[in-house]
């Protein structure tokens, strides 16, 4: 049976000063604006079914020559595999007695209530973090990407038969620096679909997502006219890559960035959310007369296609 919250407050003095009135104020550092970050790192949608399925499908190779008098080359789509989404429940809550409830003064129920929908929240936004502090790995919960591999990869594939000129690799494993940033755009810029076809630019790094660590980096990088750390007056090209800085503050590593083309159709990473965290308020039981206050949520995450995401550094 879950411990409830009681009134036995300060052992020390033998007072419980929950109840007796005497606190000047309740200092909890907890009770503050909730952080919630996701939105930034996925594309989010919401589901009334308990599992989505998605597929790769590619049109066509590009033509070939042919003579006179011959049959022109018929071809059809290329199948690729199938990613599963499948929701994931989470929950947590509290029990209080009646009597912590009935003598205390400062209306630690509705203020508990209200840091447990705080705490659902920041649950699902932790959660959501794991693969952006696990970009490499294969073995994660939520799986892995339509061709197995994990979000960051040297060697993604895709779905030409028999040659290999659709391959890519979208993580870098360098620090942030000027040459990086031109080598993320240049992967961008040299992009190709599932048939090996030159996406022509039309995949742009438009966020730049790093740990708290590299800020000061970051500010130089995009807000120099010069490049900096240079005794030069070459200019700062990187500004001119229009990239929104984000300062994600659930990485771990303090060497994390990456660069999202969240603005492109091709951006397949994705959080699916069928119930938002809900409250649920119900007596005890038994015979104790407490109160019982739980929260749940239901939601999965993951993707498809890694084409939208650049890993520099984990």
């Amino acid at each position: 049976m879950t411990v409830p919250i009681r009134t036995t407050f300060d052992t020390a003095t033998n007072k419980d000063l929950l109840k007796v009135g005497t606190l000047r104020k309740i200092f909890d550092s907890t009770i503050r604006k909730r952080v919630s970050e996701y939105q930034n790192m996925y594309k989010v949608s919401t589901t009334k079914l308990y599992q989505n399925t998605d597929t790769e499908l590619a049109g066509f190779e590009y033509a070939n020559e042919f003579g006179e008098g011959q049959n022109i080359p018929l071809q059809g789509p290329q199948r690729g595999s199938d990613k599963t989404y499948t929701q994931r429940y989470f929950g947590t809550g509290f029990r209080m007695t009646f009597a912590m409830d009935f003598f205390n003064q400062y209306g630690l129920w509705k203020r508990w209530a209200k840091q447990l929908g705080d705490v659902m929240a920041e649950s699902m936004d932790d959660e959501f973090a794991t693969i952006w502090n696990n970009p490499t790995s294969t073995t994660l919960t939520c799986g892995t990407g339509f061709d197995t591999l994990a979000l960051a990869s040297a060697s993604h594939t895709g779905l030409l038969p028999v040659v290999t000129t659709e391959n890519y690799s979208n993580y870098a494993n360098a620090a942030l620096s000027h040459t990086a940033l031109k080598n993320a755009r240049y992967h961008f810029a040299t992009l190709v679909d599932a048939m090996g076809h030159k996406t022509g630019g039309m995949v742009k790094g438009d966020t730049l997502y790093f740990e708290p660590t590299l800020w000061p980096t970051v500010e130089e990088l995009l807000g120099s006219e010069g490049i900096p750390y240079e005794f030069s007056n070459t200019i700062n090209i990187t500004r001119k890559m229009g990239l929104k800085p984000f300062e994600y503050h659930r990485l771990t590593s303090t060497t994390a960035w990456g660069i999202l083309a969240k603005k492109s159709d091709l951006y397949d990473v994705n959080a699916i959310i069928s119930l938002k965290p809900r409250m649920f308020t119900k007596d005890a039981p038994d015979n104790t007369q407490d109160k019982i206050i739980t929260a749940m949520m239901f939601f999965t995450y993951g993707w498809g296609s890694p084409r939208g995401v650049y890993v520099g550094k984990t």
